[in-house]
């Protein structure tokens, strides 16, 4: 094992990743079965008093667009449907593993969970990408970032002074902190038992060697995802009028790989953004 492996595993022993909530891992097992029943599901959501507030809240969120208030779990979940109520619950989850309710990761969470929504609808303009798989692969794809501000106190100013000079973000991580957030967010998706293509698309997803055709180890199924993040990327920083990050150095890669020219990515999102400008 060379010096710098050791560091690594050094620092990665060091991070505390947050296990799956309990409560979480009974809703899922719940949703997974072939035969969930709804009013079971809601059952259990119900008996964790700190997944209630927040999901009746995000339920009747402007972004949900239900034509009338929900005033109760199984109003919820009945209105939602069972991935949408799951989806939801699991981003609750994780803001709560991740930070809380502290103001510093107030604004993290608020375009995490915008970049999942509208990866969501532009993952329904693929027939073969499901839906909830994009929903949950960006709104878990930066999840490393608040773990390691937890670690490292001085991370956002370290890494912020870097990349502003250029560096790419997971090479400022590596060289000042010796992990990058896509490793970290990675360990955490294993952890609470994600799907392994969703997993593998929050490794990679900074990689720009991703669609190359020498990548035996990647399938489409991750480059999908990994695809989907960059394209929800690109419409969120618009929506929020920040500086694109990475688009312009995936775009040619992944319009190839969905087989879309720039006109037609134009106009999907420009069918997002006229949708979150609505609300």
């Amino acid at each position: 094992m060379n010096q710098a492996t050791a560091m690594t595993e050094q620092v990665l022993n060091g991070i505390m990743i947050p296990p799956c909530p309990a409560s979480l891992t009974s809703i899922m097992r719940e949703a997974k079965r072939p035969t969930a029943e709804l009013t079971k599901l809601a059952h259990l959501i119900s008996q964790d008093a700190g997944v209630v507030g927040p999901l009746l809240k995000l339920a009747n969120s402007p972004f949900i667009g239900l034509r009338s208030k929900v005033t109760s779990v199984v109003q919820a979940v009945s209105v939602l449907g069972l991935q949408n109520t799951l989806n939801l619950v699991q981003n609750i989850s994780l803001r709560q593993s991740l930070g809380g309710g502290s103001q510093t990761f107030e604004k993290f969470w608020e375009r995490s969970s915008l970049a999942a929504s509208v990866a969501e609808k532009v993952a329904a303009k693929f027939p073969n990408i499901a839906k909830d798989d994009a929903y949950i692969t960006a709104l878990f794809h930066d999840c490393g970032i608040p773990v390691l501000m937890m670690k490292f106190p001085d991370y956002r100013d370290a890494v912020m002074t870097l990349c502003k000079q250029g560096i790419p973000i997971c090479d400022v991580e590596n060289e000042v902190f010796s992990t990058s957030h896509a490793v970290v967010g990675n360990m955490l998706t294993r952890s609470w038992m994600l799907p392994p293509h969703v997993c593998k698309a929050i490794l990679f997803h900074h990689d720009q060697n991703i669609y190359a055709s020498d990548v035996e180890h990647i399938g489409d199924d991750v480059r999908d995802l990994i695809g989907i993040i960059h394209m929800a990327e690109c419409i969120t920083d618009e929506h929020l009028h920040v500086r694109e990050k990475e688009w312009h150095q995936f775009e040619q890669s992944v319009l190839k790989h969905f087989n879309i020219s720039e006109q037609e990515f134009s106009e999907i999102k420009g069918d997002i953004l006229a949708f979150l400008n609505d609300d």
